[in-house]
């Protein structure tokens, strides 16, 4: 792998960042200490990205193709060219500075800062993965990572109904977008005969002569608009408000926001210079520009304020991305740029205000520059390049931008339209800045509030840092390296060569003179700006405030009306649940049988094989089957039942063993204990009237009823496992695949391993990820239930039942016998499951059964010592630490495959590649460290679910899990 293609591995620092956040840092006491440790994580992804700019700047891409599905030309591809360095500097630039702010923000709540540094660099990776994505199904992927994670961090003061209101509104209407996107992008990679992006852009006229194009363009520009808050779509922004400073700081200056930017700039050379592109987001800017800007400046709240202001510069970065000259790229890419740095400077100097002054309502600030100075010195700097004035980098950005408009190729009455709308939003911008500015740092604080408390200067120091950086990129006596650097954005976005210049003063001329007429609009509305905002509410409420949500709401609704009707159709019983999928998989069948008839007379019906001993065991199995299966429904008593079921397991167990397949036997035998404890645990958990209730309502028609279906699912069930096993049309290839390469391209013996850890791997891991969200969903559940009961039986959330240990004959403890065979199993489950991890690519055995065993152990510890005293003699066992370092684990083995061996899950031996001596049939490959990781995955969920069912109403949950 060349040296520079470690740029790509960005994302990578700020994921392992978020995942040794949440493993090791749950009980940091100093918030400050855990940022600037952090921090390394996006300063590493600055540098990176950094050392590989000349490069990029000279116009050489760069470009890593991993292996992912082959066989359906899916791969995982990354691309940075000038464009993708410019987001990635200004996302982890700015992620630093944030990081290291939010230390000093959760100062005061320490508790919390973990939680909210972990999803802060979950989001970071993703946006990192975004922008240097070279392919549409990665690009969607971290697309949809944003979208999430960013549902996290909007909702992260979860108690607050304000916070989960607007969490709830961006995801639906981010998520929707998604949806449209996705098929969008699907239509695309088709029309061009490959998701690589490279291909696509290359593409270019064949995808705008294509008869879908127009199709493609709506659906992607619609994942577009969702994501940067376009008209109108725009209404989820401001409520996303109500996530902590840091967050908004972040996401709405340099990442989520510019998602749907950095989008249609990046596709625009494939399929921009179209009418339709022009007029869509032309216009579609042009209206989210006035919107934003008019609604901004009767804001109270300063997040307010500065969310209705980022609307609107959205609105014009998206209108110069309409447009087919290379001023107007010039213009996106210093918008973008000038945009990240006054917005960041100003969301964190808005968060440091409510820090100080406790509140963030512009009607009760005032007065804080004899205070705060350095604050309001930064909030002054960051503010002028807002308002667009000299010698700020905001001004440059604004003159550009005017002549991006005025350009002679745009229509005349078109350039007019958008020309005015531009001065009439400049102005209302400056206005904004100066009441953000003027109103809280030099205006009269009312005597009723208390006095601003002192801040860290660092505080001051962070916020000023954005801030000095839009009057040193104008003041530096004409910067090339960045002047080309930024050329090399613009061209990459533009689809051809544009100049980049970053002189103030180039004469004067129609822009200029249209930059003046701004200022001095948007200084008479900051003078009037009482008269002006309440001529703004008159004006609403004559003509009626327009509710620009009710669409949204309206979705909302229609699906509240059909979660109504599913609720009344998946009523939660499971029998109906059965008895529905039995029977309409009975019709189908049958209906499948009558249409295309089969001669059973003529299938050639497999003879069992009952001769000698094994005979006799086979014979003996399914009389077991059979008898244990028919007692589990007869039976009475619900234990015996259980019982019964899981002696029915074990037999089909047995059955396994001698066909012979001891892999799939052994699977059987720890799956089928687990479920028998499971369900063993849960009947306990159920009050005997109750299950004695649902005894009784069982009806001789019910029972009728019940064993016909039984029936009927078990002979189709036959019908169709005889029918595909004797009427294929030809003999399988891929047994004979499986079974001639498992050792020449895994290493291994045993073909079933070969299959569960190589061939199908990346199934395995999805299958435990789904095991881990299980165990979750089994403790989130009964933790619920605990709550409602006890808020139903006014029970004190303090008050919980003592159960400390297994009651034997007569109420006596566990005799000394059965605690020495508990103390013994736990040690012993070990060694069987090291032994098993070792050997299990060759032999029966796997990380899986090996993770059963171990969990079903320390289950036996729990019944025996008790919950309380299991957890204080086995202070490792930690659910939830253990499911992340098994994931860990797993996706460390098999990216070391992609990187050494250059495909996704490859396996790779490092005893042979090191030269190592081990012991015979042990291999230290990545297939062992696959088995390692999903040892620590099923270890961990299954304890999490034993422990849950067996005492859940004792103590609160662990520190680590």
């Amino acid at each position: 792998m060349n040296f520079l293609a470690w740029v790509f591995f960005a994302p990578l620092f700020c994921l392992l960042a978020a995942l040794g956040v949440s493993l090791w840092a749950r009980s940091a006491r100093s918030s400050v200490r855990l940022g600037l440790l952090v921090s390394l994580a996006p300063l590493a992804a600055f540098l990176s990205v950094a050392a590989v700019l000349p490069r990029v700047t000279a116009g050489n891409p760069l470009r890593l193709n991993l292996p992912w599905m082959p066989s359906l030309g899916l791969e995982a591809a990354f691309f940075l060219d000038g464009l993708g360095a410019l987001f990635a500097l200004l996302i982890s630039g700015i992620g630093v500075l944030v990081v290291l702010y939010a230390g000093y923000y959760f100062a005061d709540h320490p508790e919390d800062a973990p939680r909210f540094f972990s999803l802060l660099m979950l989001f970071t990776a993703a946006m990192l993965g975004l922008v240097l994505a070279g392919d549409v199904i990665t690009l969607f992927i971290f697309w949809e990572g944003t979208s999430v994670v960013s549902f996290l961090l909007v909702g992260f003061k979860h108690k607050d109904e304000a916070a989960r209101r607007g969490a709830l509104r961006a995801f639906w209407i981010t998520g929707g977008g998604g949806l449209a996107l996705l098929f969008g992008l699907l239509l695309l990679a088709e029309m061009a005969g490959s998701t690589r992006l490279s291909v696509i852009l290359a593409s270019g006229p064949v995808l705008r002569a294509h008869a879908h194009y127009p199709l493609a363009l709506v659906l992607i520009a619609l994942g577009a608009f969702t994501k940067s808050a376009q008209f109108p779509f725009h209404f989820w922004l401001p409520g996303a408000m109500s996530a902590p400073t840091p967050a908004s700081a972040f996401l709405h200056s340099a990442t989520m926001v510019k998602a749907g930017l950095y989008l249609v700039a990046r596709l625009n050379p494939a399929l921009g210079g179209t009418d339709l592109w022009f007029w869509l987001f032309s216009l579609t800017g042009m209206v989210t520009l006035l919107v934003g800007a008019w609604l901004g400046l009767r804001q109270r709240d300063l997040k307010a304020l500065l969310a209705y202001s980022t609307i609107s510069q959205l609105g014009v970065l998206m209108m110069l991305l309409g447009q087919d000259t290379s001023i107007a790229f010039k213009g996106f890419v210093i918008g973008v740029t000038a945009h990240a740095l006054y917005k960041s400077a100003l969301f964190l100097t808005a968060g440091a205000v409510d820090l100080a002054a406790g509140t963030r309502d512009l009607t009760k600030l005032g007065g804080l520059w004899k205070t705060h100075r350095g604050l309001g010195l930064a909030a002054g700097v960051a503010g002028l390049s807002m308002a667009g004035l000299p010698p700020l980098f905001g001004f440059l950005a604004k003159e550009t931008l005017l002549a991006a408009v005025t350009h002679p190729n745009i229509p005349p009455v078109t350039s007019l339209v958008f020309t005015a709308s531009t001065v009439i939003a400049g102005a209302l911008m400056l206005a904004q800045a100066g009441r953000f500015v003027v109103d809280t740092f030099f205006g009269e604080r009312p005597a009723a509030q208390p006095p601003a408390r002192p801040l860290a200067r660092a505080v001051a120091v962070l916020c000023a840092v954005p801030a000095g950086l839009s009057l040193l990129l104008t003041s530096l006596p004409e910067p090339e390296p960045i002047a080309a650097f930024l050329a090399s954005a613009a061209s990459a976005a533009y689809g051809g060569p544009v100049k980049v210049s970053l002189a103030l003063w180039t004469g004067i001329n129609p822009p200029l003179v249209l930059s003046v007429i701004a200022v001095s609009l948007g200084l008479f509305l900051f003078y009037r700006r009482a008269r002006v905002i309440a001529d703004q509410e008159f004006f609403s409420a004559w003509a009626g405030r327009p509710n620009l949500e009710t669409p949204a709401r309206a979705a909302l609704r229609l699906l509240d009306r059909a979660a109504a009707v599913s609720l009344r159709t998946q009523s939660g019983k499971l029998r109906r649940y059965l008895a529905v999928i039995l029977a309409a998989s009975s019709l189908l069948v049958a209906y499948a049988l009558l249409r295309q008839p089969i001669a059973f007379q003529s299938l050639a019906v497999p003879t069992p094989d009952l001769a000698g001993g094994l005979g006799v065991l086979r014979l003996f199995a399914l009389l077991l089957v059979v008898g244990a299966s028919a007692a589990s429904v007869f039976l009475q008593r619900d234990l015996m039942a259980v019982l019964a079921l899981g002696a029915s397991g074990l037999s089909v167990a047995v059955l396994f063993a001698l066909e012979p397949a001891p892999d799939v036997a052994l699977v059987q035998i720890v799956v089928d204990l687990l479920v028998t404890t499971i369900l063993i645990l849960a009947l306990r958990r159920i009050p005997r009237p109750l299950r004695e209730q649902a005894n009784d309502r069982r009806t001789a028609s019910g029972s009728v009823r019940d064993a016909l279906l039984a029936a009927a699912g078990g002979l189709w069930m036959a019908a169709v496992t005889l029918i595909s096993l004797t009427s294929r049309p030809r003999v399988s290839i891929v047994t004979p695949f499986y079974e001639a390469n498992a050792k020449p391209l895994t290493g291994a013996r045993d073909v079933v391993g070969a299959i569960v850890l190589d061939f199908r791997g990346f199934d395995t891991l999805i299958e435990i990820t789904v095991f881990a969200v299980a165990s979750l969903g089994v403790y989130t559940l009964l933790r619920r239930g605990l709550g409602l009961y006890r808020a139903a039986h006014e029970m004190p959330a303090d008050e919980k039942p003592h159960r400390s240990f297994l009651m034997g004959i007569g109420g006596q403890r566990p005799s000394a016998l059965v605690r020495l065979l508990t103390d013994a199993i736990l040690p012993l489950s070990m060694v069987i499951a090291v032994v098993h991890m070792m050997y299990g690519h060759d032999q029966p055995g796997d990380g899986f059964t090996a993770g059963v065993m171990v969990a079903l152990a320390t289950g036996l510890w729990h019944i025996v010592y008790g919950n309380r005293e299991a957890r204080r003699r086995l202070p490792w066992l930690h659910p939830t630490p253990l499911v992340a370092a098994g994931l860990l684990t797993v996706l460390v083995s098999a990216s070391l495959g992609a990187w050494i061996s250059g495909s996704f899950l490859s396996a790779v031996d490092f005893g042979k590649l090191w030269g190592l001596s081990l012991p015979p049939g042990f291999a230290l490959s990545t297939a062992f460290f696959f088995e390692v990781g999903i040892f620590l995955v099923v270890l961990g969920s299954a304890a999490r679910m034993l422990d849950t069912l067996a005492f859940g109403e004792e103590a609160a949950p662990r520190q680590g899990g």
